[in-house]
């Protein structure tokens, strides 16, 4: 990775952001799809992938619209995008066009991308539990596509700018979480795990905008920090 294949991913994920940006409907409408979509997937065992409100915003606004404008900015064939692109709910048939696995790693690790885990509860878990941590982001991009990217995708709908506040933190430690992971080879059950960069999706839709306020409210030079310093693009929709 030269700091000009860090420019052009810079620049990519700009654009990507803008797209979303300018083709989401309103807040309101995709509140309304959203909880449409939520509700009656509950009732068809088909849609599990858009059961939850984070999930359905994911997959259906999200995965198709990034599949198409990975193919248009750098001019990958359908067949590639969907090779390049992986998604957790990738099984599904209405993601399957779209995605050719999961992006979920394939050796555990005793570490987790919770936040505020205490120190008493990783000892208790390194000493008695014993059990391992499966990391699987949201979904990721890989080659064919020119950058290896990691995603990990929020939906704030409800919250005081205080909680909007806490949630940026805890949801930009998550995308920093997996990209720290290192490289893990492709096996039988899954793809490399090899991401030279991170990104939080985060769309607000909360009436008050309180993610997009506690973002905007950042020092610059820690703004800033996230890409630089640390690979991390943080994107806030809405």
């Amino acid at each position: 990775m030269t700091p000009a294949q860090k420019g052009e991913a810079h620049i990519f994920l700009t654009k990507l952001q803008s797209m979303f940006n300018s083709s989401l409907p309103s807040a309101g409408e995709v509140r309304k799809m959203v909880e449409d979509i939520s509700v009656a997937s509950k009732l068809d065992d088909s849609k599990k992938h858009t059961r939850y409100p984070e999930s359905a915003f994911l997959n259906y606004f999200i995965i198709p619209k990034l599949s198409e404008f990975i193919q248009v900015d750098t001019s990958l064939s359908k067949s590639d995008a969907r090779q390049a692109l992986l998604a957790e709910g990738f099984r599904n048939a209405e993601l399957n066009v779209y995605c050719s696995g999961s992006p979920a790693r394939t050796v555990g690790h005793p570490f987790t991308k919770l936040f505020n885990a205490t120190a008493e509860a990783n000892a208790l878990k390194w000493t008695a539990d014993g059990s391992l941590t499966n990391a699987c982001p949201d979904f990721a991009l890989r080659p064919p596509f020119p950058f290896k990217i990691v995603f990990e995708g929020k939906y704030f709908v409800h919250g005081s700018l205080d909680k909007a506040r806490r949630d940026l933190v805890t949801n930009i430690y998550q995308a920093f979480f997996y990209r720290a992971l290192p490289y893990v080879e492709a096996k039988h059950n899954g793809p490399t795990w090899d991401y030279d960069y991170s990104c939080l999706l985060a769309y607000d839709g909360s009436e008050g905008g309180n993610l997009k306020h506690a973002w905007d409210q950042l020092v610059p030079k820690v703004k800033n920090g996230f890409w630089e310093g640390a690979n991390v693009y943080v994107m806030i929709l809405g």
